[in-house]
């Protein structure tokens, strides 16, 4: 079944204290090995600004080969975050591993992808960071990115989404395939899979 993550829409900065938190624990595709790192998010808007996201897993083996944008960051410890910014719109997604190497494509489904790049000289900013106790993502993604990639307006404004936030690892220790809302059983479209892709709520701050 779909979730539902409901969120802030703020006129200035996150306060991220008071984003809501969720956990990516639906894990599909398994072996019997199974791998589940702890892994949560947060996601919130500033208005006129764009989206900003944080992630987080307690994931400490880590694999982080890639360190340029493009590479194949999917394969490294990696957090992922898809967003459809209009329902009419494809979705962008951005993949991220512990050295803060991305990356990023649009398009309306998992086959005619394009690169992020290709559609606009505007870049997300991705900052990685490891600890002891695993490692984590900050993403800024502004409006204009989404306005240049999808030809659309979007001015980072309370309404309601669709995305989903991932953590992955093909070629870890553990191989594993995590995500917020669950997907379908098969592996036919991975994670580039609207259909399944989770609601998000935006609402209004009320503290503005």
């Amino acid at each position: 079944m779909r979730k539902t993550y409901e969120t802030l829409c703020f006129s200035d900065a996150p306060d991220w204290e008071r984003v809501p938190v969720g956990t990516i624990d639906c894990f599909q595709w398994e072996n019997e090995e199974k791998f589940r790192p702890l892994s949560s998010f947060q996601m919130c808007f500033v208005r006129n600004k764009g989206i900003f996201v944080r992630m987080e897993s307690d994931e400490t083996a880590l694999r982080a080969v890639c360190t340029e944008r493009d590479e194949n960051v999917w394969e490294d410890s990696c957090l992922e975050f898809f967003f459809s910014p209009d329902e009419n719109a494809g979705y962008l997604n951005i993949e991220t591993n512990p050295n803060g190497a991305y990356l990023t494509q649009v398009g309306a489904k998992r086959e005619n992808r394009r690169f992020l790049k290709e559609l606009t000289a505007l870049s997300p900013e991705v900052k990685g960071s490891i600890t002891e106790n695993g490692w984590g993502i900050e993403l800024f993604l502004p409006c204009a990115i989404f306005e240049e990639a999808f030809k659309i307006g979007f001015s980072a404004l309370p309404g309601v989404y669709r995305g989903n936030f991932y953590k992955c690892g093909d070629l870890t220790q553990k191989p594993h395939y995590g995500s917020f809302s669950p997907m379908r059983r098969e592996l036919t479209f991975g994670f580039h899979d609207p259909e399944y892709f989770a609601t998000i709520i935006v609402k209004e701050d009320e503290h503005d």
